[in-house]
């Protein structure tokens, strides 16, 4: 009987070990990298709202007719 749960005590520890490697394999430096791609990508997105948003203003005071279909669509990918 004890030789059968040092065997287990040691399939358990073969199996683990690797499987506890490989999931702290890298995780120090992503997180920080993946944070700043969300900025930069979240003000890439605030900028070009803004351009449209403003040549579409200038549009209108000029009064010519607004681009719908770009409204539309960015209507669409806010939802």
């Amino acid at each position: 009987m004890k030789k059968l749960l040092t065997i287990v005590a040691i399939a358990a520890a073969v199996v683990a070990v690797p499987m506890a490697l490989a999931q702290n394999a890298g995780q120090g430096q992503p997180a920080p990298q993946q944070g700043e791609q969300a900025d930069k990508a979240q003000a890439e997105a605030d900028a070009k709202a803004k351009r449209r948003a403003a040549a579409t203003a200038e549009m209108k005071a000029k009064g010519e007719q607004a681009p719908q279909k770009e409204e539309e669509e960015e209507a669409r990918k806010k939802r």
